[in-house]
């Protein structure tokens, strides 16, 4: 008996085996913890599996901090000296690759914080208006 809708039941693990380090991802080879929704999607309570993700320790934080240090480079770095137009453009460039997963992004966030369908998909459009706002506000500062 199972009466999630076929369409947002989960038949493959996310299992996430990268993470993102100085600009770029990293094959992660080490322990994962597995996510579970609390959400049961089997006759007999279970929690559901959905994936999972790298279990990292100090060494990648510091890994992580010393690539952000070293990228903001005292406000010499890339980020900090690029112009506002071509941050602008990379902002409008991950926004466009974040619409692109919007119905993956909403099943996850049904099942991994029990929200609705609709308050899924609200929070999800929501994050895309900020984005699209504060590019606009970044503009007018800037203008």
């Amino acid at each position: 008996m199972n009466s999630i809708p076929e369409e947002f039941q989960i038949k493959e693990l996310l299992n996430q085996d990268t993470y993102l380090v100085n600009g770029e991802l990293k094959k992660w080879e080490g322990q994962t913890s597995a996510v579970f929704s609390t959400i049961s999607s089997t006759e007999k309570y279970a929690p559901t599996i959905l994936g999972s993700i790298p279990f990292m320790g100090e060494e990648e934080a510091m890994e992580a901090v010393e690539a952000a240090s070293a990228a903001y480079n005292n406000g010499q770095g890339l980020w900090p000296t690029m112009k506002v137009v071509d941050r602008i453009k990379c902002m409008e460039n991950f926004v466009t690759q974040m619409k692109a997963t919007r119905k993956e992004v909403v099943k996850l966030l049904m099942w991994e914080i029990g929200k609705s369908l609709g308050d899924s998909e609200k929070e999800f459009d929501r994050t895309v208006d900020y984005i699209y706002d504060t590019i606009e506000s970044y503009k007018e500062l800037n203008a």
